[in-house]
């Protein structure tokens, strides 16, 4: 059978269920092939997948389709995209998406470091990633066992992402069945965040059906004294091909997991500005305060459907639907301010200090914490077309589709009932047994959203593909409304917005390419009538000049880029209201922005066959409009990771190590934005950050050994240096690294 490679969409898919209009086109193009087709068919790949180009390096990527749903060459791109390959997340070995991204330029870590896969990209926080295009919120980190590869869009996109982040999507690609007989399974050990079992399998039942199963069990503790997480993963899927030209996946993603963090733990009560910055005294580096009844859990269930047909030569379609329901259940719990702090704020100048001579050396806390019961409900459906010209002198791709979204919340809390206790960690402290519920809701809720998406990208090729044009325009129609079921109040608001993006690529030569681009979206604001904001719009835009270089074959791929977002209709604090006296009534909140702006430089390298090098660099700024920098956002970041591989015919044959570090630059902690409340007739002042998290160098490497074409160990060793350093905090609290942490993993793949 005979494969032929054609322009495309790429297989991420964004959305789901085969509507009968749709399935008509399907049947319809299966309809125009002739019965005597036979195993010598042309078979033509799916025109919506990425294909690589081989024997360009491990770490190289050619192509991606998150920028704009089509599978486009990355030197072609107005917008920076950054791909983590298969190799790349095999050789780290690593165990969260964050392990993997911290390497691509502009992204980085945020608070939390071991749940929600938070991070912040170009300086903008994300909780959670995207699937194949997908909204998928998670409580727990996303098991890597569905990656296959990670793509990275910075800036605002208005066709993948309309009302995602303005600094960018990190987008998972999942695992699809293969047309070759191939898998492997697993068993890691360690002393944290191992403990774990995978299995991957993929059958080919014949020329039109091959299915795959992907699966992981983990139950690992984690550094902190009783932490642990614990999560299953499963995803069954089969690919059918219903003609050579047409082809339908589906898959059925299935996990329950349950993990025992805490929010951090408190820092030192001598800690302000850079001085004085670690862990309260007298608590043990694993300390953590909360018992074995404070857990986290979630469960869900997720359907992803894809649909791809080739009608013609020229075009091409697409139909993909996702159904997702979540059920989690986070309990958290914390404390408040110590029962004396001794740092006090300037409410003229904004900044805080320490006297030096007053003490609190044995601080005692009280409890707080919640309960919440959250069920969450996604529903997509995509459909998306491309169509293709060539020409003497000029080819064109118009891609243009629509989107059809819906999202729902069942949303209650309900608090724990204070005890009146005053805790003192360093005396013999042991969490809490147990805890009271108050006897009333918090709160008690359901939300929902509907959204409608009709887009079309237009690119153009002039002078031999050295000149390309690309326009698009997305329209957005986004419905929200909620009821409190606790005051039977109701809210209901609409949006539509017309979004265009732009820009321009010139190759100076094949290997050397120059950019701009203009990309923007545009976000619901809801309304606050009681600080005086009516319903508005959040939009944000960047503009983005680049430069890319491709060469020693395409072994060599370096991008060099400025970027500058704006993000406008911030709702924030009118100082006015922290004027003594305020004014009655209080003025109304408003509205602000936020930049950010700076540059970033990432390359990836395969000088020999057996050698792979990636690595990156970002210095930026993200700021509000009074150029304060926000909560735990380093503007300065780099990585780099080298593997090598040693000859098949020497004496260390199946032998490779690999090494890299990540430099993440000091940190804001505790940024809340409001203002100082200074005497009277003195204006108020923003309130500096009581304390600024250092910076850190954390160095990882992994040695691999291949025994026989079967069998292959490899030993990951996290944090090589043993380096004591904050990766996140939360308020006046922190949380600590994980000291040297070796994991050994033996695999048998079939």
């Amino acid at each position: 059978m005979k494969y032929i490679d054609t322009p495309t969409l790429h297989k991420k898919g964004r959305l789901a269920a085969a509507s009968a209009l749709m399935l008509g086109l399907a049947v319809t193009t299966y309809a125009q092939q002739t019965s005597a087709q036979n195993d010598e068919e042309i078979v033509r790949l799916s025109p919506f997948s990425v294909q690589e180009s081989a024997d360009i390096g491990r770490y190289q990527a050619v192509e991606a389709s998150s920028g704009t749903r089509v599978r486009m060459n990355l030197m072609d791109s107005t917008q920076s995209i950054s791909v983590v390959t298969s190799e790349f997340l095999a050789d780290t070995g690593s165990a969260r998406v964050l392990d993997a991204v911290k390497y691509v330029a502009g992204v980085g870590a945020s608070t939390q470091p071991n749940a929600l896969d938070v991070m912040n990209v170009r300086g903008f926080r994300s909780y959670g990633t995207t699937i194949d295009g997908f909204n998928q919120f998670s409580m727990l980190n996303q098991d890597p066992i569905i990656i296959d590869r990670i793509e990275v869009v910075k800036g605002p996109n208005s066709v993948l992402a309309p009302q995602g982040l303005p600094g960018g999507v990190v987008n998972n690609v999942s695992k699809k069945p293969l047309f070759t007989n191939q898998g492997y399974a697993s068993y890691q050990v360690g002393r944290w965040d191992a403990n774990r079992a995978e299995i991957d399998g993929n059958y080919v039942v014949n020329d039109k059906l091959a299915v795959r199963v992907v699966g992981a069990v983990t139950d690992a503790d984690d550094y902190g004294k009783g932490e642990y997480h614990q999560n299953i993963t499963v995803m069954p899927m089969f690919t059918y091909r219903i003609s050579p030209k047409t082809e339908f996946t589906a898959q059925l993603q299935i996990y329950n997991g349950s993990m025992l963090a805490n929010n951090g733990n408190p820092v030192s009560l001598y800690a302000v500005n850079r001085s004085h910055v670690r862990l309260q005294e007298g608590l043990p580096r694993d300390f953590q305060f909360i018992g074995r009844g404070i857990t986290r859990h979630q469960s869900g269930k997720n359907t992803r459907l894809f649909l791809t047909s080739q009608i013609t030569d020229k075009l091409s379609m697409r139909i993909a639907g996702n159904w997702a329901y979540q059920n989690y259940r986070p309990n958290f719990f914390g404390t408040g301010d110590a029962d004396t702090e001794v740092i006090q704020l300037d409410q003229i100048t904004g900044e805080w200090s320490w006297d030096g001579v007053t003490r609190n050396d044995n601080p005692r806390y009280q409890f707080g914490g919640i309960n919440e019961w959250n069920k969450l409900y996604y529903g997509n459906l995509q459909n998306d077309f491309v169509y293709e010209h060539t020409a003497d002198t000029w080819k064109s791709q118009t891609v243009t589709g629509y989107a059809i979204n819906y999202s729902g919340q069942s949303f209650r809390r309900i608090d724990h009932e204070p005890d009146g206790i005053w805790y003192d960690f360093t005396n013999n402290f042991t969490p809490p047994s147990g805890y009271t519920l108050q006897d009333k809701w918090f709160a008690n809720s359901k939300s929902y959203t509907r959204s409608r998406q009709f887009y079309i990208v237009e690119v153009l090729n002039f002078f031999e593909d050295r000149l390309v044009l690309s326009g698009t325009l997305s329209y957005n129609h986004y419905f929200s409304g909620s009821t409190d079921n606790l005051t039977v109040a109701s809210t209901q608001s609409s949006t539509e917005v017309w979004v265009p993006s732009g820009g321009v690529v010139y190759k100076l030569t094949p290997g050397i390419t120059a950019y701009y681009g203009y990309t923007k979206q545009e976000l619901d604001g809801p309304a606050r009538p009681t600080s005086g904001i009516p319903h508005h719009t959040v939009p944000s835009e960047q503009h983005e000049v680049g430069v890319r270089l491709k060469l020693f074959d395409g072994k060599l791929y370096t991008t060099f880029a400025y970027f500058d977002i704006v993000q406008d209709n911030l709702v924030t604090w009118n100082f006015e209201n922290f004027r003594q006296p305020p004014p009655n009534p209080p003025a109304p909140d408003i509205m602000s922005n936020r930049t950010a702006k700076g540059f970033e430089f990432e390359f990836a390298w395969a000088p020999t066959k057996n050698f792979s090098v990636i690595g990156s660099y970002t210095k930026y700024e993200n700021r509000d409009a009074d150029n304060m920098r926000y909560s735990n956002v380093a503007e300065e970041m780099g990585g780099i990771w080298g593997q090598y591989t040693f000859s098949e015919t020497g004496p260390l044959r199946g032998l490779s190590i690999g090494l890299g570090a990540n430099y993440v630059g000091e940190r804001p902690s505790d940024v809340i934005g409001q203002f100082t409340q200074p005497p009277p007739g003195v204006d108020p002042v923003r309130i500096q950050p009581s304390f600024w998290i250092p910076s850190y160098t954390v160095v990882e490497a992994s040695v691999n050994y291949r025994f026989n074409k079967n069998w292959k160990a490899q030993l990951v060793v996290n944090n090589l240096l043993d380096r004591d350093y904050i990766p996140g905090s939360f308020n006046r609290y922190i949380f600590v690294s994980t000291p040297i942490n070796p994991k050994l993993t033996v695999r048998y793949e079939f």
